[in-house]
């Protein structure tokens, strides 16, 4: 089986999944992996597809465009990055941000976080209320050095440069 990686963005509308997910099952492909979100009113989808042998990029590319043309999306297809086992040993925690809107929260935590030797495995952010608000959620794995409250203590700069609350939390396993 080959895995090919596919993201489409787009106005959301009913029936963006499902177009796009027929024409993936018409080839024969199984759905691995799927993240979907609406940021305002654009749809956003990221999927990985498991296809047959002589199912290549190409042809999931030629299958999808049409769907994705007849509703309006944006289209990348393209191979797969290989798979990487989890170091089952790191610990995870989950990086609260809030505080007043601003240009550059999310860059700043998350340069601290690559600085750190920290692996962004899950972000989400958005804006609300007025005024508006900004929360930033990142699930992160930790290189073996750092723990949580280490991660906190380097953040805890970077949040105060911005006047945005912090909190970084130990996620066990169990609760993901």
């Amino acid at each position: 089986m080959n895995e090919i990686a596919v993201t489409a963005v787009g106005a959301d509308r009913p029936g963006i999944v499902a177009s796009l997910t027929r024409a993936l099952l018409e080839l024969g492909g199984n759905l691995e992996d799927c993240r979907a979100a609406l940021l305002r009113g654009s749809f956003a989808i990221a999927l990985l597809v498991s296809v047959p042998d002589a199912v290549d990029a190409a042809a999931v590319d030629a299958a999808l465009r049409p769907v994705a043309d007849a509703l309006g999306l944006g289209l990348w297809t393209g191979p797969a990055a290989p798979d990487i086992d989890p170091d089952l040993s790191a610990e995870r925690c989950m990086v609260s941000v809030y505080g007043v809107d601003q240009p550059g929260i999310v860059h700043a935590i998350t340069a601290e976080l690559a600085d750190a030797g920290a692996n962004i495995l899950d972000l989400s952010s958005r804006a609300a209320g007025t005024p508006a608000i900004y929360i930033l959620g990142i699930e992160v794995e930790l290189p073996h050095e750092l723990t949580a409250h280490s991660l906190e203590v380097r953040l805890r700069p970077v949040a105060s440069a911005h006047q945005v609350e912090l909190a970084v939390v130990p996620v066990a396993d169990e609760v993901l």
